[in-house]
């Protein structure tokens, strides 16, 4: 009976902890992205020490919350902590995944390659791109991991996918917002893709319950964008 009762009480903290968790999480990065990290940025020279603290800070304030908040509520939660690392997932589905999003990301530079003007990003680097090794498995703990496993019921649970794809786009405001590319994301609608994106890893996610490799396919997604340069 008091196992019952404790987890009914569980069940209807979930909810209020994902929302207080969205109002600190929002609000604190908004403050990182336009005042916190610009102000270090131009401190540290913009040197590779800079964007491995950067990464640490995301690691620290994406990462751990929102596992600890998935190790607590795992009973509750689509996917349990456990199995969103160990889920098997069929070669084949894997392969076709990683093929589709592949050519999400690199369907202009398969053009550009055709039309001979496609070159690789002469400002990739390390230093500049450190952001690369970690942003897969900070984002996807969060938005697939934590906030969409607490609230869709099932697979095919469309709402609470596409609200998953328009939160993930409004983590990305605070950057664009100090980086100038605010309106054009709007009025070249590119802030469509990333709906999109979230939504397909979203799908992928609760499909094959497995997080890895939604992790390793959002790696992929960004490198190919950084990496190559059309033009």
């Amino acid at each position: 009976m008091s196992h019952n009762i404790e987890m009914t009480r569980r069940k209807s903290n979930r909810i209020p902890a994902l929302i207080i968790h969205a109002i600190i999480f929002y609000a604190f990065w908004a403050c990182w992205a336009l005042l916190i990290r610009p102000a270090m940025k131009d401190a540290m020279h913009d040197s590779l020490l800079f964007e491995i603290l950067a990464s640490c800070v995301k690691l620290a304030t994406w990462t751990l919350p929102a596992l600890l908040l998935i190790r607590h509520f795992s009973p509750e939660l689509q996917v349990g902590f456990r199995q969103m690392f160990t889920a098997k997932v069929p070669l084949k589905s894997a392969v076709l995944w990683i093929l589709l999003f592949s050519a999400y990301s690199g369907g202009n530079c398969l053009f550009a390659l055709f039309r001979g003007n496609l070159h690789i990003n002469p400002e990739f680097s390390l230093q500049t791109h450190f952001w690369l090794l970690g942003v897969g498995i900070t984002e996807e703990v969060v938005f697939r991991g934590w906030m969409l496993n607490a609230t869709a019921k099932s697979e095919r649970d469309w709402k609470m996918i596409l609200l998953n794809g328009v939160m993930f786009l409004c983590i990305h405001f605070p950057g664009w917002i100090q980086k100038g590319l605010f309106v054009s994301a709007f009025t070249g609608f590119g802030f469509l893709s990333v709906i999109l994106f979230g939504a397909a890893a979203g799908i992928c996610f609760l499909k094959h319950k497995n997080l890895l490799l939604v992790v390793f396919i959002h790696m992929l997604y960004d490198f190919i964008l950084e990496f190559w340069q059309v033009g």
